[in-house]
C-alpha cells in the first residue's frame, strides 16, 4: 500500500481517518434551471415600466445629489 496516497483511497468506514481528517463530502451540484421565457417577460415588464417613468425621473434631476456623493474631498 502506498502511504502517500492513502488519504485519497480511504474507506468511508475508517473511523480513525474520519476522526483525524473529517469526512469527505461530495459537493452537491445543482443544475440551474432557468425559464428563459419568464425571464424575458420580466425584462420586458421592467423596460416598459422604465420607459413609462423616464419623464418623471428626468424631471426630478438627481444629478446634483449624485454628484455630491461622488465628490472626492
Amino acid at each position: 500500500m502506498d502511504i502517500f496516497n492513502r488519504n485519497r483511497e480511504r474507506n468511508p468506514d475508517d473511523h480513525f481517518s474520519n476522526l483525524m481528517f473529517g469526512r469527505k463530502t461530495e459537493p452537491e451540484q445543482e443544475e440551474a434551471k432557468v425559464d428563459y421565457i419568464q425571464l424575458m417577460a420580466s425584462v420586458e415588464t421592467l423596460m416598459g415600466l422604465y420607459s413609462q417613468y423616464k419623464p418623471t425621473i428626468d424631471k426630478i434631476n438627481l444629478d446634483p445629489l449624485i454628484a455630491k456623493f461622488l465628490k472626492k474631498e
